[in-house]
């Protein structure tokens, strides 16, 4: 995923970059057995941010242009609501560390 802070921890300095994946993605899935997704707010986040401005491009230039706004934008959405969730799991770190 897109948990970029969570690779630069200091727990992780001295390991492989794989085992780093290995270790944060443990820690996700503990964070989201604690706490699921909820996944009306992610679609509705989508419908807002993304699929409304992707369609009013589409009435207003090509089919395209609003095709790689929508898929920029999801792109974006998934690394910003990541990196606000990045402080809550890294508090699973060192449940995944063992």
């Amino acid at each position: 995923m897109f948990y970029f802070k969570l690779y630069d921890d200091k727990r992780l300095k001295e390991l492989k970059h794989t085992k780093k994946i290995e270790i944060v993605n443990n820690a996700v899935k503990l964070y989201r057995k604690d706490k699921p997704l909820n996944i009306s707010t992610r679609l509705l986040s989508i419908l807002i941010w993304c699929a409304i401005p992707a369609l009013i491009l589409f009435l207003v230039s090509s089919f395209s242009f609003s095709i790689g706004w929508f898929s920029l934008s999801i792109f974006i959405l998934n690394i910003k609501l990541a990196n606000n969730e990045s402080a809550d799991v890294e508090t699973y770190l060192n449940q995944a560390l063992e």
